[in-house]
């Protein structure tokens, strides 16, 4: 914050983090970039405390780090993480609805979908949570998820059925979980890559088209990275 307490000051390092920021959270409200990246000290103490086991303090670190960039997906992740670590079950399912808006890769996708995964999982929900790691694995394939539908198996002493899109799609729907990227989102990525673009910042314009073509597999924002990458 500034010194009269009305202008927020944060740390936003890509345009793309700017038009995220101004549309989900900055409600309208003026606020001032930051000329150094303020939460980077804050990860690297929260890194630093994770690698000593000591989660709590390591959270706290994460979480100041969020107040500098709130819409840093490492950042959220990480304290996500942290929640599970702590059996934080409502903490962690609060921060995971939030990270929707932020997705802007399959990966942060596959990681939203099991982060609701654990969630239903504590919730004692196993169909849910089975469904949540199977469509995981449609946008990012890890262990991780695998761990966890044998984990589940295990302990309904069942083995669980394959569903294939279609069913996880339309189980995923009835509890209102989204199936895609947030199109807000993309939308916000592709001004964000054309605005780039236009100023002569093609690093930071093939960086906002790559979010959406890894997201969409549009051939028109393929077509944009092609030419960008011919300068």
């Amino acid at each position: 914050m500034t010194a009269n307490n009305s202008v927020m000051k944060v740390c936003l390092n890509h345009i793309s983090e700017i038009f995220l920021y101004e549309y989900f959270l900055s409600n309208g409200k003026e606020y001032i970039l930051s000329d150094t990246d303020n939460a980077l000290e804050h990860k690297e103490k929260a890194k630093k405390l994770m690698n000593l086991g000591d989660i709590a303090k390591a959270q706290q670190e994460w979480i100041k780090a969020h107040f500098e960039n709130p819409v840093d997906m490492e950042t959220i992740l990480s304290i996500i993480s942290c929640c599970k670590q702590l059996g934080d079950i409502e903490g962690e399912y609060t921060y995971t609805l939030d990270s929707y808006n932020f997705c802007c890769t399959r990966a942060e996708m596959g990681a939203y979908y099991r982060n609701l995964g654990w969630y239903y999982l504590e919730k004692y929900n196993p169909d849910l949570a089975s469904a949540c790691y199977m469509y995981s694995q449609l946008f990012d394939e890890t262990k991780q998820a695998e761990e966890e539908l044998k984990f589940l198996e295990k302990a309904l002493n069942k083995k669980i059925e394959k569903k294939n899109i279609e069913d996880l799609q339309k189980k995923l729907k009835k509890s209102n979980i989204p199936t895609e990227a947030n199109s807000v989102t993309l939308a916000l990525l592709f001004r964000a890559g054309g605005e780039a673009e236009s100023a002569g910042d093609y690093s930071q314009a093939l960086d906002c088209y790559r979010m959406v073509f890894d997201l969409t597999q549009d051939n028109e924002v393929a077509e944009k990275i092609a030419k960008l990458q011919e300068i």
